[in-house]
């Protein structure tokens, strides 16, 4: 669906808080410490011949290993707004490094992590509680790495770390919505085809002497209460009609979940979405984040 390009067909070869969330009002799952090294590490320029730098880079994780991410960078000195993207479930950093790679032609910097899910190790545990467990703390190390993200972002200096915002597809989206509720630095989030189901869903259908810790680990990673509490950060919610892989009433939930000020526009289109949706994503960032151009020379802006 998308025009993969140049930028992508080379990358995929290159294989403190404010606002209205204290730290004091954080759940502990989602703590970390800001004044740890950032352990930032730049393997380099992994395309040639195109105006925006595709960087191969990591960081240190609050969790321990490192989170490894493309930096995508306009030429010039900024300072620019930046855009974390996060990848959905079974996929990595290079899903998004395209639509990065467009906002970055009319001036922003992005940053396209892997998930913790990514580099995970090991069987799944057959015990059903383990299980939850297992997605619950590699959930939580997925925001606990992008609020890190931030800090990197807000490193450098051609950033501006007073506009950043965050774009999450399908399981990125759902992440996304936990990661609006907790960092309060990210001042609009764009989740495309991401939905919840409550937890209560899943504590009925589970056998009685599970109702309990199905419900207290789900409800430590609900995205339906998390994304409740984004304002004042701008949400805009991008759904399909035809989604065949989120169930529709998941995602009108997560969309109705979300704090105001928000924006849900739904698309005649599949879970990978059409071209328009990522046209309405680069505007609406845009306008957001303040992005004004000029653009760079000889780069696409949009699909």
């Amino acid at each position: 669906m998308l025009r993969i390009g140049l930028v992508l067909g080379v990358a995929l070869l290159a294989a403190g808080c404010g606002g209205g969330k204290p730290a004091a009002t954080q759940p502990a799952l989602f703590r970390y410490d800001r004044s740890a090294p950032l352990g930032f590490r730049d393997r380099g320029q992994v395309n040639r011949g195109y105006p925006i730098q595709v960087r191969d880079v990591s960081y240190a994780s609050p969790r321990g290993g490192r989170v490894t991410a493309y930096l995508v960078v306009p030429p010039g000195k900024g300072p620019f707004p930046a855009v974390i993207y996060l990848h959905g479930s079974g996929e990595d950093r290079t899903r998004l490094v395209v639509p990065a790679a467009w906002l970055a032609a009319r001036g922003a910097v992005g940053l396209s992590i892997d998930s913790a899910f990514v580099h995970a190790t090991g069987p799944e545990p057959a015990d059903p509680v383990k299980r939850l467990e297992r997605e619950r703390d590699l959930t939580a190390e997925t925001v606990l790495d992008l609020r890190r993200g931030v800090d990197v972002l807000a490193s450098l200096p051609q950033v501006d770390a007073k506009r950043i915002g965050f774009v999450g597809y399908s399981g990125g989206a759902k992440i996304g919505a936990i990661l609006a509720g907790v960092e309060p630095r990210i001042h609009a989030f764009d989740l495309m085809s991401g939905g919840s189901a409550p937890v209560e869903s899943f504590v009925a259908a589970a056998p009685a002497s599970l109702r309990a810790p199905v419900r207290s680990v789900l409800g430590s990673i609900d995205p339906l209460r998390f994304v409740g509490r984004a304002r004042p950060a701008a949400l805009f919610f991008q759904d399909g009609l035809n989604d065949t892989v989120v169930p529709h009433a998941q995602l009108v939930a997560l969309a109705a979940a979300g704090s105001t000020p928000k924006r849900i526009r739904w698309y005649r289109a599949d879970h990978s979405l059409d071209a328009q949706a990522f046209r309405d994503q680069l505007d609406w960032l845009s306008r957001e984040l303040g992005i004004h151009g000029p653009t760079v020379p000889g780069s696409e802006t949009g699909p």
